[in-house]
């Protein structure tokens, strides 16, 4: 508990917001829809659904109780209150939502925010949007990019059970712990709530709880009660300004410094519409990015005077950066085309064997010297840690044969690609971005288990290399840079199912103790932990003595009837034996689950997952589709 039940301070006394809540209780208590918790806030408390009788003979009993001792059997009634309301589905927040709502509020955004009490909030609203924040909202019907809570004074429940799901699924709390659940809250939920114009007797009440559940509070300075964490502030710049110095909240991963562009190039040009006056290149043009032999340097090159508009064209974009290897060049050529389009009226497309052409708009500037620019501009603004970018501009007979060096070194990288496994890859990468919501998940990124949010295993590799082209939110104590880095994997202690000393100490560490090893390549006694933006599910089914594998969002059932919800909030933030969460490339690799027999072990698979498997089952499979 995180204040004194029996404190003797001038507000231990009778509170009449629980007299008010028994007023409005009903004989029995209703449900909510798409979710597992059948009442969240009374499981947190309980253990259990408990039901209408109970807590009314409870609350009865205690009527006479000061407010800090029954704030919390105040939440568990107004949830009841609330779950036979006719307009309670408006208001619930799923269990699918509450997952998508905890991954956005905290790696995409500083975190949530519950505004409560009268109001208005419109201004304190957009003050939060302004810095970031995700924002639930009583009274908000009709706002702008808020979660509208409803109108009632018992619209905190609803916050409440988004808070206690997020520490029972993420933070693995058992149900009916709310001593350790409050400690968890206080410390890794990304939220806070604030009190906003005039609060009723329940109001205040409901307050309370959330505080003693660990929710951290800007409160006005006629709030009745001193417990909890607090701070009062009225006005909405200074309600503001104490809110975001709550260490719980999350911060903006920083973006690796500013980089001065030419003149010439803005990123706002990628998004101008303009009419294609003429076309250069075409079949015999390329584009490409080659890693500098060892040793080299970059050097400026000569760059002809123009394009020329009837003839081939050809641009050699060289890397003298030594962490740069062949396979992830592929990568960082996709990210220098894109720096093209920081030209004005300027786009470039490049479509395999047909070549590489630039449409141009009437008044664009494109010339050699431009363009060149423009690619080394791209790709350092999108690798800020790069280092050594130089860029070859071909014309004529010269872009010819270059072409032809271009086209060996892209045969030469396909196979480089094809043949990386993890048992010859000089190193893993790691990934922990989406530890603001996962705080125990290390996303482990090898050639045979690419990354489970389907990122391509390239963009996390060269993140981790040469700095990220994204800047999510991180825990404050997080340093900057600190999202990815790489591992040398050294000889496996297991090669079958991917057990690795060298990631186990990585993920003991990473994981902040939490984890102590991981099997890449097996789900069934320590897999690979799981973030919350997996794309599929894959199970041990103990009564098929097999695999099941499942696509986000899928509903119906598998075997034993486990459904998303279920197998997503068993998986959601952690290691949870059994069930791990996978991409389509993964449910494709050769490895995929190898030490509980691969392929040829899957037993039950949704429709998705088997479109994406189908042609690697063995012949004969005992496959069932859900």
């Amino acid at each position: 508990m995180h204040f004194d039940e029996t404190t003797a301070s001038p507000d231990a006394r009778p509170h009449e917001g629980l007299e008010q809540l028994l007023a409005l209780m009903p004989v029995a208590a209703g449900a909510f829809g798409g979710t597992e918790y059948p009442r969240p806030a009374s499981m947190a408390f309980f253990g259990e659904a408990a039901d209408a009788a109970r807590l009314r003979k409870a609350a009865e009993e205690r009527i006479d109780a000061p407010a800090p001792a029954v704030c919390a059997l105040a939440l568990a009634i107004a949830e009841v209150i609330e779950s036979v309301r006719m307009d309670r589905a408006a208001h619930f927040i799923t269990d699918a939502k509450a997952r998508d709502l905890v991954f956005m509020g905290a790696k995409w955004r500083a975190g949530w925010v519950f505004l409560m009490g009268a109001g208005p909030h419109d201004e304190l609203a957009a003050a939060f949007r302004a810095r970031e924040f995700l924002v639930f909202c009583q009274n908000g019907a009709g706002m702008p990019d808020v979660v509208d809570l409803g109108p009632r004074q018992t619209a905190a429940v609803y916050f409440l059970q988004l808070m206690v799901r997020y520490a029972m699924v993420w933070g693995g709390i058992a149900p009916g712990d709310d001593h350790e659940m409050g400690h968890f809250l206080e410390a890794d939920m990304p939220g806070v709530v604030v009190a906003h114009g005039a609060l009723m007797p329940v109001e205040e009440l409901l307050l309370l709880g959330l505080m003693k559940l660990g929710a951290s509070a800007v409160v006005p300075p006629s709030y009745p009660f001193e417990q909890g964490r607090q701070v009062r502030a009225e006005g909405v710049d200074e309600i503001v300004t104490a809110a975001v110095r709550f260490p719980n909240l999350r911060v903006r991963e920083a973006d690796g410094g500013s980089m001065t562009m030419p003149g010439y190039c803005d990123p706002l040009h990628a998004r101008e519409p303009f009419e294609c006056d003429r076309v250069v290149g075409g079949a015999t043009s390329f584009f490409v990015l080659v890693p500098a032999a060892p040793g080299a340097t970059a050097q400026p090159a000569e760059l002809p005077a123009a394009l020329d508009p009837g003839g081939p064209v050809g641009i050699v974009v060289t890397v003298a950066d030594a962490r740069l290897d062949v396979a992830t060049s592929g990568y960082l050529e996709e990210k220098a085309l894109d720096g093209i389009h920081l030209l004005h009226g300027v786009r470039a497309e490049r479509n395999g064997d047909d070549g590489f052409r630039l449409f141009l708009a009437r008044e664009a500037d494109a010339s050699p010297g431009r363009i060149a620019g423009a690619v080394a501009a791209g790709l350092k603004r999108a690798f800020p840690l790069l280092e050594g970018v130089a860029v070859e501009v071909f014309t004529g007979p010269a872009a010819a044969a270059a072409k032809q060096r271009a086209d060996a070194f892209r045969a030469e990288r396909a196979r480089c690609i094809s043949s990386e496994r993890d048992d010859t890859a000089p190193h893993f990468h790691y990934c922990i971005e989406c530890q603001p919501f996962s705080r125990e998940h290390v996303c482990i990124v090898t050639p045979d288990r690419p990354p489970m949010c389907g990122r391509d295993r390239f963009q996390v590799k060269a993140a981790a290399l040469f700095g990220a082209t994204w800047h999510p939110f991180k825990r404050q104590d997080v340093p900057d840079g600190a999202l990815r880095g790489a591992l040398v994997p050294g000889t496996a202690i297991d090669a079958a199912t991917g057990e690795y000393q060298s990631v186990n100490d990585a993920v003991r560490i990473l994981s902040h103790g939490a984890v102590t090893r991981m099997t890449l390549h097996s789900v069934r006694s320590f897999p690979h932990t799981s973030c919350g933006c997996f794309r599929f599910l894959a199970f041990w089914i103990e009564g098929l003595d097999g695999i099941g594998v499942m696509e986000r969002n899928y509903e119906g059932e598998a075997p034993g009837r486990l459904t998303w919800n279920i197998l997503a909030n068993r998986a959601g933030g952690k290691q949870s034996p059994g069930v791990t969460g996978v991409s389509e490339a993964y449910l494709r690799s050769p490895r995929f689950l190898k030490g509980d027999g691969g392929h040829a072990a899957i037993r039950w698979v949704s429709p998705k997952a088997y479109e994406a498997v189908k042609d690697l089952l063995p012949e004969h499979a005992r496959v069932r589709v859900g």
